[in-house]
């Protein structure tokens, strides 16, 4: 190779080499994960950047998801440590990769500590994955100990704290475990665990009950004429506990509600409904619904509602499916916030769900507060009024699709408007959230079918009384048949 061009490439590499070194680094990154409140797991990475560019100012921080987990990320979110402002997000490819926003440039030299909250979804194993109907269930987390991270980190460590007895875990360099948790680090960048990309487990004992629902279906029936807004969810859910391993047996499983204090079925599901709500019903695919009650109005926590208690004729094993529906109405101006002619509907985003595997008959109904169930694939349907326009939803947070549909129903002409809303991986905590859907709806579009009915009955009337009329002319213009007699 020439010397000219050998130190024209030499120049490039180092330059090259220069800005690769050069840019944001993690000085510290702190990993908790939280096991305690299954099927969630929730991860919180402190981390404090410090911007080693020469000149360069940094506007934002890229958030890295492991490709193993990018199915089952339920939510994330940046927050300033100190003043704990929540940064713009803003996913960047199908990687799952997100930008997050500084509120201020980041000067060259500078730090910034930020908070990464994430929420994964059904990401720990039952191990073994059969057991006995009363056999205890053990669960395994498996991960990296690194931080998948596009900048470098000089220093870091991951602590995972368990929701019952640790039965074993990762035997690695500089881990500890006091009590519930284990700690993994902390580790620098030269460390062999960071360099091979070294996987961490922990197996754990947890008895508590997970639910996952496959696929959720809630729709919102608007009716302004009955002040009524009719609610309908649809649900196949499936019990996350290790399956059985010797069958099911009904002796077995009757006895052991005088033997033990708990085994691993799912026996009544809590739903909860608003204190108002009327006109009940459930509804499934194979009748296996054998109970069902309401309880009365209660407070918890300062909020007031009512429970509806289904219990199965077969109770629900691990990884048994079980699918129905269930409805009711509440009244309408709960609901709906009228200024003219524009008007805003406010409605839950998700309804909460609670499987209980308790012995008792009478289970507490603060018991619906440990919510235990979460949603792979959900859709939220909106129906509004025929004539409605200028139709918006606003939704709280991110989701996977939003559009609108046009449906017909008895004596509709133009249709009425679906507001369709699609999301996957929706976690316990989105039943916290509540949906905005504003449109307008003026005085002829509340009149419009009432008119359009009383101009059918109108039409109708009018048709039966020219046939009676026509059929009356016939039989008066008919000829008299001749009797007999007078022949």
């Amino acid at each position: 190779m020439p010397p000219v061009l050998s130190l024209l490439l030499g120049l490039v590499l180092a330059l090259t080499a220069q800005a690769a070194s050069s840019g944001l680094v993690l000085t510290n990154a702190i990993r908790t994960v939280d096991l305690t409140a299954l099927p969630a797991v929730s991860e919180q990475i402190g981390v404090v950047i410090q911007n080693n560019h020469d000149s360069k100012v940094a506007k934002s921080y890229v958030v890295q998801i492991p490709a193993s987990k990018r199915d089952r990320l339920s939510e994330i979110s940046v927050r300033e440590r100190k003043s704990g402002t929540e940064l713009p997000l803003a996913k960047l490819n199908e990687d799952s990769s997100y930008q997050a926003t500084f509120n201020h440039p980041l000067q060259p030299g500078d730090k910034i500590s930020l908070n990464i909250d994430l929420v994964f979804l059904n990401t720990v194993v039952a191990q073994p994955a059969a057991i006995g109907q009363s056999d205890d269930q053990v669960w395994t987390w498996s991960d990296h100990v690194s931080i998948l991270s596009a900048d470098p980190v000089n220093k870091q460590k991951t602590v995972v704290k368990a929701p019952g007895t640790i039965k074993s875990y990762s035997q690695l360099n500089s881990t500890t475990k006091s009590g519930k948790a284990v700690t993994f680090g902390p580790f620098t960048k030269d460390s062999p665990e960071l360099k091979n990309a070294q996987m961490a487990q922990v197996r754990f004992l947890d008895n508590s009950e997970q639910l996952e629902a496959l696929e959720h279906r809630r729709e919102y029936f608007v009716s302004h004429w009955a002040n009524d807004l009719n609610v309908l969810e649809h649900y196949a859910l499936r019990n996350r506990a290790p399956a059985i391993s010797d069958g099911f047996d009904k002796v077995k499983q009757t006895v052991s509600r005088f033997m033990k204090a708990r085994d691993n079925f799912i026996k009544t599901l809590l739903v909860k409904v608003p204190v108002d709500a009327r006109q009940m019903y459930v509804v499934d695919e194979i009748g296996n619904v054998s109970t069902s009650a309401v309880t009365r109005p209660q407070r918890v926590d300062g909020e007031r509602f009512k429970v509806m208690q289904l219990k199965p004729r077969y109770p629900m094993a691990g990884q048994w499916n079980y699918t129905w529906w269930h409805g009711y109405s509440v009244p309408l101006s709960s609901y709906l916030r009228v200024q003219g002619t524009r008007h805003a509907l406010r409605v839950p985003f998700i309804g909460s769900i609670t499987g209980s595997a308790s012995q008792s008959n009478e289970i507490p109904v603060a018991a619906i507060k440990t919510r235990n169930t979460a949603v792979s694939r959900y859709q939220l349907r909106v129906t509004l009024p025929e004539g409605a326009t200028n139709i918006h939803a606003h939704v709280p947070f991110a989701v996977d699709g939003l559009r609108m549909e046009r449906q017909h129903y008895y004596f509709d002409l133009q249709g009425r408007t679906v507001v369709v809303i699609e999301h996957h991986n929706v976690a316990p905590s989105a039943a916290d959230a509540h949906v905005v859907v504003t449109y307008d709806y003026s005085r002829w579009a509340l009149w419009q079918k009432p008119a359009v009915v009383a101009l059918v009955l109108f039409v109708l009337f009018a048709i039966a009384s020219v046939v009676n009329r026509m059929q009356h002319g016939l039989a008066t213009n008919s000829p008299v048949p001749k009797s007999k007699k007078s022949q």
